[in-house]
């Protein structure tokens, strides 16, 4: 459906043509109050319109002066752009059992397309429990049960080279819909094949370490999501921060039925096709971190040569006095969130476009790991550093009041 092409009239009709990449073909949409839509034409500022004298089916849509009237307020229905039932698009908002305790409904959907079998995807949270604040994971039923240093050698713990780690998972083949309560600093674990290790203790826990040769989980694939769950509603966001072990998507439904947002690297992608991606389209320098832990991960460049001692700890030195690993880490010089958005992004001398996205990672040196995964992400939205969600960039979705909580493991 196209804005005529010629005309910037009001009234003029709208029409199926071939798509192209021309401002005639372009609209934005604008949320109103009360969860309606007004879109706009861009080639001829005029909004889509319904004849205002008709209601019949097959009426011709048509673009007028905006006057914020019925015939210019839309409602959008989340489609699929998946066919299949492991699309997280697919799961109807509507369906999503209410959340109890002022919680969210979690669901862990399987979307590696016969990879793995539900039983071979496991998933487990671990996070702070606001109400005694108490370190504790997630179990299957819903309830917030502490950690401990004997929960390794509990009853169905598990072994891996003699010593044993504590079994927080749950697979995707054991529930359809699990609820979470209140948390925070909450994070949910995910893997394929094999239950992440991690060691608990009274005061906390010991996650995976891709840095260290001997942690048990680097032979494992493995992820994350981030939240926490609070009086003000649900926070929380996919992460490349740190690595990419699979394809994520984070889908967070509100109660009201007015918010409904979906985040993390495109459906179409495939893992497989994005190692290979990676390879052809980032620098020489960003190359070896593909390769590195590879078949496993593709790792952040702090785990790679940009760290101190690496071949490229220097990087950002024809740029900035600032050292790489403190514009990587955002730390000392680069503490300051906004300033070390605009190292990464090469745009920290042209202060007038620091909220200007086009011109991000316009020039070398740049992180060109984290515009990577901005390429390959739903709305070009990821967190590819860890100041990434300055100028609202980040894989980042939060809402007041959440019902539902979707994460699909891609492959």
């Amino acid at each position: 459906m196209i804005p005529n092409q010629i005309s910037f009239a009001n009234e003029s009709v709208n029409s199926d043509l071939t798509f192209s990449t021309s401002d005639n073909q372009k609209s934005s949409v604008e949320l109103l109050d009360e969860g309606d839509y007004k879109v706009m034409a861009q080639h001829s500022g005029k909004v889509l319109t319904v004849p205002y004298t008709t209601s019949d089916e097959g009426a011709q849509l048509q673009q007028c002066s905006n006057d914020g009237s019925d015939a210019q307020r839309w409602i959008f229905t989340l489609g699929s752009s998946n066919s299949g039932d492991n699309s997280i698009y697919s799961i109807p908002a509507s369906s999503i059992p209410n959340p109890t305790d002022n919680g969210v409904s979690v669901k862990v959907m399987n979307g590696t397309n016969g990879a793995f079998s539900d039983d071979q995807i496991y998933w487990g949270v671990i996070g702070i429990n606001p109400a005694n604040n108490t370190w504790s994971y997630l179990d299957i039923s819903g309830n917030l049960i502490p950690i401990s240093t004997a929960l390794n050698d509990a009853s169905g713990h598990l072994t891996k080279n003699g010593v044993n780690y504590a079994n927080i998972y749950h697979t995707v083949s054991e529930a359809s819909w699990v609820n979470l309560p209140k948390i925070t600093s909450g994070r949910m674990f995910l893997s394929v094949g094999s239950p992440c290790y991690i060691k608990t203790y009274d005061s906390g826990f010991a996650g995976p370490d891709i840095n260290n040769a001997t942690d048990p989980n680097r032979d494992i694939y493995f992820d994350f999501v981030e939240f926490t769950v609070d009086a003000s509603g649900y926070h929380g966001n996919t992460t490349r921060v740190d690595q990419f072990g699979f394809p994520i998507q984070h889908r967070l439904v509100n109660k009201a039925g007015n918010y409904d947002q979906v985040v993390g690297e495109l459906e179409t992608e495939t893992r497989e096709g994005l190692f290979l991606k990676y390879q052809n389209e980032v620098p020489y320098e960003f190359k070896s971190l593909g390769v590195l832990q590879a078949p496993y991960r593709i790792v952040c460049p702090i785990s790679g040569p940009f760290n101190t001692g690496g071949t490229y700890e220097n990087y950002f030195a024809s740029y900035t006095s600032i050292p790489t690993r403190d514009i990587l880490l955002g730390i000392n010089g680069a503490s300051n969130a906004q300033t070390c958005a605009a190292l990464n992004r090469h745009i920290y001398n042209d202060t007038a476009n620091w909220n200007t996205v086009s011109m991000y990672y316009q020039a070398t040196p740049a992180n060109y790991y984290a515009k990577f995964w901005h390429d390959h992400s739903i709305n070009g939205l990821a967190y590819g550093f860890c100041y990434d969600d300055v100028n609202g960039q980040a894989s980042y979705l939060e809402v007041a009041d959440p019902k539902g909580l979707i994460i699909r493991v891609g492959w």
